[in-house]
């Protein structure tokens, strides 16, 4: 473990030595962004740090609307109902569909939405999981059921494929809850997300719900979802009674959509730039993820004998193995990105 004295970009600060940083979750590091920096210190001096107030309260800032408008627009979605976390706002959709009788939860799915339920299976595998369910439902005598799982497995870079959905009958609704925290802002046209590209159904209703930490560098969550559902969000304690984002994260995130974009075009040339360094043989996933899954379980010790930091940590407990990966992000240089691929090549990891 290493204690950090600074919010790491390209580079960290580790037992008093310089290293490469790749490791993290800030995929655009709009951290280290100068511009987005200023719209946040411009959106202090129009908003303030805080605005103390509640959602449904008679005085009301417009910029939340405006933001949760551009969400909408971002996803496709009718609405977007927005938190102060990316947990909370699991949280709380996941609290309203918990009434739902027939509900499954996928393997894997985040703690914040993965409603303990009865229908629990055995499955530790997604597809086997989509499967196994996708049967179930269309044998069932039952016509309404809810789905929740993530919209991909960031600790092994796998999207999740969910062409199941196609094969289920016409006469059964669906309400498919999707936490794509890791994929908004990076994936799909503009960054809409891996559920830019789900398949629609009249009998299948999705909702979406993401923290903006990843890409966007919020501090917040959302639920994008139908009229219906953004209006029983809205109902909700956790809504009404919780604090709103801070509004000059708004006012940056709303300024900085040409931000966004440049950092995502320069994060998608160093996963190009990386890639292009290996053998096809060498990547074990085909896909634009800033993950790299090393196979060496000793890959972290010897990328920090060469000065770099990667994420590694025993997952799912302290105690089990370390899962090593590679976190590529927009801040990383050529030459950060050539050296990588020289110690990754070099050692086989």
């Amino acid at each position: 473990m290493f204690t950090l004295n600074s919010t790491p970009g390209r580079i960290c600060i580790a037992d008093g030595k310089e290293f490469l940083f790749f490791s993290g979750y800030s995929y655009l590091g709009m951290n280290h962004v100068k511009d987005f920096t200023k719209f946040v210190k411009e959106g202090i001096d129009k908003y303030g740090i805080l605005f103390p107030s509640s959602r449904i309260s008679n005085t009301r800032l417009n910029l939340y609307k405006e933001f949760e408008n551009e969400l909408s627009e971002l996803t496709g979605m009718e609405e977007s109902v927005s938190f102060s976390s990316g947990f909370l706002a699991g949280k709380t959709i996941s609290d309203i569909l918990s009434s739902y009788k027939n509900i499954f939860v996928a393997p894997g799915t985040h703690p914040a939405i993965a409603i303990e339920t009865v229908s629990k299976n055995a499955d530790t595998d997604f597809n086997d999981w989509a499967n196994n369910t996708l049967s179930f439902i269309n044998n069932s005598d039952e016509n309404e059921f809810v789905l929740i799982s993530d919209s991909l497995n960031i600790l092994t870079a796998e999207i999740h494929e969910l062409s199941f959905l196609k094969k289920i009958k016409e006469n059964k609704k669906i309400i498919y809850l999707i936490d794509d925290s890791h994929a908004i802002g990076i994936l799909g046209k503009s960054g809409a997300g891996v559920t830019s590209n789900l398949t629609e159904k009249s009998n299948i209703k999705f909702v979406v719900c993401y923290s903006l930490s990843k890409a966007f560098n919020i501090e917040g969550g959302v639920v994008s979802c139908n009229k219906e559902i953004a209006a029983k969000l809205r109902e909700h304690p956790n809504y009404s009674g919780s604090t709103s984002i801070n509004p000059s994260l708004i006012h940056a995130f709303l300024k900085s959509k040409k931000l966004y974009s440049r950092q995502r075009e320069k994060l998608f040339e160093n996963i190009a730039s990386f890639k292009k360094n290996l053998s096809p043989g060498l990547l074990n996933k085909k896909n634009n993820l800033p993950v790299i899954i090393c196979k060496n379980e000793n890959a972290d010790d010897i990328f920090y004998k060469n000065g770099i930091i990667i994420s590694s940590f025993g997952y799912p407990l302290p105690s089990s193995n370390k899962v090593n990966r590679i976190i590529i992000n927009a801040l990383h240089t050529k030459k950060d990105i050539k050296k990588l691929s020289q110690v990754f090549i070099e050692n086989n990891l």
